[in-house]
């Protein structure tokens, strides 16, 4: 038993020993640690150094930027193309009102009956098909506008 004690306080004095000298070894290197200064910077700088370095940019934030411009003129695209459709649609209904107006006056021609209540009858569906032209528009307009889409979209001017 006291030869055991003995080795182990003999191993215990041996590692602190080896642990100072190691401690030493490291205080010494760090006294010999060369120190820099802005002189010595100066020796090694480059032309290039003094241009501004160029901003590293996040890919997917791009990626992400293009994807909701590239959604917003689909978006743009639709409220133009179905604003012009339901305005055409306004358009040709006036046309056709116009039509029917002009073969009911008949230009001074006598006007058989017959003629005058087909003109009639056309004059008026084509008034109806006017205000529901019209009533498909104002709704497609109020949608645009609870959907908070800018009125210049549906007259197709962007910005």
């Amino acid at each position: 038993m006291l030869y055991k004690t003995l080795v182990i306080s003999t191993m215990v004095s041996i590692f602190m020993l080896f642990s100072v000298t190691v401690l030493r070894a490291d205080s010494n290197n760090q006294k010999d640690a060369p120190v820099f200064t802005n002189q010595d910077i100066e020796k090694y700088k480059k032309p290039s150094d003094s241009e501004p370095q160029p901003v590293k940019t996040d890919r997917a934030a791009e990626k992400r930027e293009r994807l909701e411009e590239a959604k917003e003129q689909k978006e743009q695209d639709f409220w133009c193309k179905k604003a012009t459709y339901y305005k055409k649609k306004v358009e040709m209904e006036k046309d056709d009102i116009s039509k029917a107006e002009k073969d009911l006056s008949g230009d001074n021609e006598v006007i058989s009956y017959k003629k005058k209540r087909a003109a009639r009858s056309k004059l008026n569906s084509a008034k109806k098909r006017l205000k529901y032209a019209e009533k498909d528009l104002a709704d497609f307009e109020d949608e645009a506008h609870r959907k908070g889409i800018p009125p210049g979209w549906l007259r197709c001017q962007f910005e």
